[in-house]
């Protein structure tokens, strides 16, 4: 039976029993977490496996669980989606650690959905002995020739590194390529007995402050691409802009607003994100009609450009600005078909606007069209109609049950208006356009990127941790399918105090996908009273708020009156800023 010792309980983690002065590294692992210390990891995200037991001890007692601080999480599914939550919350690269061959199978479609995000991670995962000499009997299963190969197709970077200065090296140089736009997550398996093993003779520690490590500027667009962009934006008779992953980063706002007004284009947020502030005069996000009379479509930075600006047709012109060209896709089909522009942008997105907003301020002082003065007033009348629309046409619905959905966005964003809010995770049915209102990037961290379900409580979790400092108050919506497959991330919340409101949007189904059975059916006239079957999960219905104390959380549910509401979040408000994480389950419709 092994050996079992009572921790110390409470928060943080401390070790104990060391010696006051932090002894020199003796084992390849003890390097390895000084380099990790050395690069200013804050936190690392992990669930604990014997391939990388001899990393975790040093973590533990060689750097003494800090810079960084392990954060355990209850799967490797959800490890990845924190560090996923957290790289997007700071703008860097986020360090996850995971068991090598299982361990990874199981976050494979975490690093799916990083990939698609352009999300920088750092994911190291441990690996048996390459030397098959060192094997213990279960070192076999956990041993393969390249484990890589089960990442490989949806990494920037992979590396199986088989010494210790090969190892470090590649940590320093997967930083670095994560760290690089196009962002993305890499994986570095780390060999067993490198990390067990005492440090050879001649080891020389890269430098993070080394300038090799560092990632390059930022890239510019060509200039003949700039002028020619500028023309047609100003000769064109209704120009839109479509913004997409910026909106990720808060110093979006301010530029592209620039951009916005000196055009005297409208916009549109890209699916899944908010780049400009909901009641910015030009923003018709939520207007399905403005793609049909554009002549000049502009995408920053979308994930599928096709998708955001529509089929090509006469008349019209597309100009993508974005680095997509240049992620790694030789697998998936994720991102749409090659998009049929007219003019590619190369560059990083922020770049790309300050030199549009540089030229057009140059050109505007000469000669400026009579045109965009009456564009910018017609398209602010258009803003409010549709604003007008989307706030008010709801309030027939407000007393329905189940919660009508605008209901619970309305009573939401009421409660918490007037705190420095930031939405870490939302369905795509989470938030109705135009009712909660965000005043510009950074306010929103967007989606999963894949579509891999069970996302968003990691997430959460992740970005809520990275925000806790800045006294951020953090927000998560998801469906209760959503909640029901990472669930267990609420521990890690409640076990590492990180405060943060979470509202599940309880419809008890699978609510896209019967979506689906009622189109399909009315399509093939078939009844559509069926849809239900395979999707609803009743009988038992799952009671969210008993699971989710259990994990150590204030909990509320379900709320089926939305008469209740404002009473409710005020409560959970409460336990937030208290310091606790709140989860509220609230009944709403398909």
């Amino acid at each position: 039976m092994a050996e079992r010792y009572e921790p110390a309980r409470g928060y943080p983690e401390v070790p104990v029993k060391l010696p006051a002065n932090a002894p020199s590294a003796e084992y390849g692992s003890d390097l390895i977490a000084e380099l990790i210390s050395s690069m200013g990891f804050e936190h690392v995200f992990l669930l604990p496996g014997s391939s990388f037991r001899g990393l975790h001890d040093s973590l533990v007692n060689h750097t003494r669980n800090t810079k960084p601080e392990m954060i355990l999480c209850p799967t490797e599914f959800a490890a990845i989606s924190a560090g996923h939550g957290y790289a997007k919350a700071t703008g860097k690269p986020a360090l996850v650690i995971i068991h090598d061959l299982v361990g990874l199978m199981l976050g494979c479609m975490s690093v799916f959905n990083a990939w698609c995000d352009q999300v920088p991670l750092l994911v190291l995962g441990g690996s048996g002995p390459l030397d098959p000499n060192k094997r213990r009997i279960i070192d076999w299963t956990h041993s393969a020739s390249s484990q890589s190969d089960l990442v490989k197709k949806f990494t920037k970077w992979t590396s199986e590194p088989p010494t210790l200065q090969s190892t470090l090296d590649s940590i320093m140089r997967g930083y670095r390529v994560a760290g690089t736009a196009p962002y993305g997550p890499v994986y570095i398996s780390i060999d067993q007995d490198v990390q067990e093993a005492k440090i050879p003779l001649g080891i020389v520690m890269p430098d993070p402050k080394n300038p090799m490590y560092a990632p390059p500027a930022p890239q510019a667009a060509d200039a003949n691409a700039i002028t020619q962009a500028v023309d047609w934006l100003l000769a064109a008779k209704m120009p839109l802009i479509i913004a997409g992953r910026i909106g990720y980063n808060p110093a979006t706002t301010e530029p592209l607003a620039e951009l916005v007004e000196l055009t005297g284009a409208a916009y549109l947020d890209d699916r899944n994100v908010a780049c400009m502030a909901t009641d910015h005069p030009h923003n018709l996000s939520g207007d399905n009609e403005i793609q049909k009379t554009a002549d000049l479509v502009l995408t920053i930075d979308c994930v599928d450009t096709e998708n955001a600006a529509g089929k090509p047709r006469a008349g019209k012109r597309i100009v993508d600005m974005s680095l997509n060209f240049l992620y790694p896709n030789n697998w998936s089909n994720y991102g749409g078909p090659l998009p049929p522009v007219d003019l590619q942008i190369p560059c990083a997105a922020l770049v790309g606007i300050a030199q549009l907003n540089a030229a057009l301020r140059e050109r505007l002082a000469k000669n400026p069209p009579a045109v965009l003065a009456t564009r910018r007033t017609e398209l602010k009348e258009r803003h409010d109609v549709l604003r007008k629309k989307q706030r008010e046409g709801w309030s027939a619905r407000a007393n329905e049950v189940p919660i009508a959905r605008p209901r619970l966005t309305d009573a939401l964003y009421d409660a918490v208006k007037d705190k420095d809010w930031v939405i870490t995770v939302r369905n795509n049915r989470g938030l109705d356009e135009g009712v909660f209102r965000l005043k510009g990037a950074g306010q929103y961290l967007g989606g999963d990127g894949g579509g891999g379900v069970g996302y968003a409580p990691g997430a959460a979790v992740g970005a809520a941790l990275a925000l806790r400092d800045k006294k951020k108050f953090c927000i998560a919506l998801m469906g209760d399918g959503e909640f029901t497959i990472g669930s267990a991330a609420i521990w890690t919340a409640a076990h590492y105090r990180i405060p943060f409101l979470l509202v599940i949007t309880n419809n008890t189904s699978w609510g896209n996908d019967e979506t689906h059975q009622v189109s399909v059916a009315k399509t093939r006239g078939r009844p559509p009273e069926n849809a239900w079957i395979g999707q609803r999960m009743i009988e038992p219905d799952i009671d969210f708020a008993a699971l989710a104390k259990s994990y150590g959380a204030w909990t509320e549910g379900p709320v089926t009156d939305p008469n209740t509401l404002t009473a409710v979040f005020k409560r959970a408000i409460a336990a937030v800023e208290s310091g606790q994480t709140a989860v509220v389950d609230v009944r709403v419709q398909l």
